[in-house]
């Protein structure tokens, strides 16, 4: 059954040996070359995997990856039942300190280990007996570089300002708060989101 059809992929409920689970098969791209198409398909299927099995090794709840389908450019992981945290928030299904808290702890474990999520937005989070369980790393990437830290966290902090407007003064003092907790290195990653908003401003 289809889930979700992406610009990069499908997302499809089915069954790994009797488990729930979802199959995401990264879709070609007609504009590409087919060779060159295939490559990059088949890294990022590669790059995802590794980067939730390295977020999964740090504590952070992240689907069971159940299969690794290089040939068929698709992975095979676990079926999380669960609200989007964008959902959570907005209809108050969980306390908002302790959900937005837990936001900045998982950014920073991240960022603090080398971890971009690169589409790091409360629709990419789900909530499953009270934890946040993140999913899809299509666009992430393994580097330690700010300009790519801060652009995660300018993502994030533009998905909190616009899905949950009502809740705005908790990213600074909830989501930022536990981020700096979190990550030794905070504050030079949030003076590079500052610098990113300032920039953004003149363009």
């Amino acid at each position: 059954m289809l889930l979700k059809r992406g610009a990069e992929a499908e997302l499809r409920r089915t069954e790994w040996h009797g488990r729930p689970a979802v199959e995401k098969v990264r879709l070609p791209k007609a504009y590409r070359h087919e060779r060159l198409d295939d490559e990059i398909r088949k890294a990022r299927i590669r790059m995802e995997a590794r980067l939730m099995s390295e977020a999964r090794k740090l504590g952070i709840s992240i689907p069971i990856i159940y299969d690794v389908d290089l040939r068929g450019r698709r992975l095979v992981m676990e079926y999380v039942d669960g609200p989007q945290v964008k959902e959570v928030l907005q209809k108050r299904l969980a306390d908002p300190r302790v959900v937005a808290r837990a936001i900045g702890r998982l950014a920073g474990t991240l960022h603090a280990n080398g971890i971009v999520h690169g589409d790091l937005t409360t629709s990419n989070m789900l909530w499953r007996d009270g934890r946040i369980h993140v999913i899809d790393f299509s666009m992430g990437e393994k580097t330690s570089s700010l300009e790519a830290q801060g652009v995660d966290l300018r993502l994030l902090k533009e998905a909190w300002t616009s899905a949950h407007f009502d809740l705005q003064e908790m990213f600074e003092s909830e989501v930022l708060a536990a981020y700096r907790e979190a990550h030794a290195g905070a504050d030079a990653t949030i003076a590079k989101l500052g610098e990113i908003e300032e920039r953004g401003r003149y363009t």
